[in-house]
C-alpha cells in the first residue's frame, strides 16, 4: 500500500478533505488514517517549507504528495478544477540569466488525464496583475512543495480549485458560492493519482 501525504495551505480547505476522507484529527495539523495522511502547513512559501521538512524529518517518507487547494488564474473558469504540470517560482527574477525556475523544483508533476493541466506559478501574495500572456495558475505554496520533493526523490501531484481570475474582490464575492470553495470533489481525483503510483 502507498503511503499518501496530503497537502492543504489552510484550515478550511484541509478540513473538508479529512471529514470526507474519514481522516483521524492528530493534532491541528494533522488528520491520518492508514496509509494517508493530511498535513496543514499555513498559507505561503516559507511556512509550507518549514512545517513540511519539518513533518518528513520526523515521519516515514511518503511515496507521494498530492496538494490541495484554492488557486487564481488568469482565465480558467472560476469554480473548476485542474491539476498542474509545472510549478514556478513567480518572484524568482535574475535579469539576464534565470527567471522563474531555479536548479531545483522544476519537476514534472503527476497528472491525471481527467483534468485539464496548466503550469503554476506561486507567489509571495495574491496577484492581482501580471504580464504573463499564457492562460496560467497563481498560488502561494506549490513552489515550496516542488522544491522539497526534489531534494527528497518524492513524486508530487497538485489539484487546483479555481477561485478567481486575478480580481481579490471576486474573491472574496466568491466565498458565497458554495460551489467555488468546495473541495471535497477533489477525492475521485486524489483516487486517481493513487492509481499512478
Amino acid at each position: 500500500m502507498k503511503n499518501i501525504l496530503l497537502h492543504c495551505a489552510m484550515q478550511k480547505e484541509g478540513e473538508q478533505i479529512a471529514q470526507k476522507l474519514g481522516l483521524k484529527k492528530i493534532n491541528e495539523k494533522l488528520f491520518n488514517l492508514d496509509n494517508i495522511t493530511l498535513i496543514i502547513t499555513g498559507i505561503g512559501k516559507q511556512k509550507t517549507a518549514i512545517n513540511l521538512v519539518q513533518y518528513l524529518e520526523n515521519n516515514p517518507k511518503p511515496d507521494i504528495i498530492i496538494n490541495i487547494g484554492y488557486a487564481g488564474s488568469t482565465n480558467e473558469e472560476i469554480g473548476t478544477w485542474v491539476n498542474i504540470s509545472k510549478s514556478y517560482n513567480l518572484e524568482w527574477n535574475i535579469p539576464n540569466e534565470e527567471k522563474y525556475s531555479m536548479d531545483v523544483g522544476n519537476l514534472s508533476l503527476l497528472t491525471i488525464d481527467k483534468l485539464k493541466s496548466l503550469p503554476c506559478y506561486s507567489a509571495e501574495c495574491f496577484v492581482t496583475s501580471t504580464d504573463i500572456k499564457e492562460n496560467v495558475i497563481f498560488d502561494m505554496e506549490l513552489h515550496s512543495l516542488a522544491l522539497i520533493c526534489d531534494m527528497y526523490n518524492i513524486k508530487l501531484a497538485s489539484l487546483k480549485k479555481i477561485t478567481d481570475n486575478l480580481n481579490i474582490k471576486d474573491y472574496y464575492k466568491n466565498l458565497e458560492e458554495n460551489n467555488v470553495f468546495e473541495l471535497e470533489s477533489s477525492i475521485e481525483f486524489i483516487k486517481l493519482l493513487e492509481n499512478k503510483i
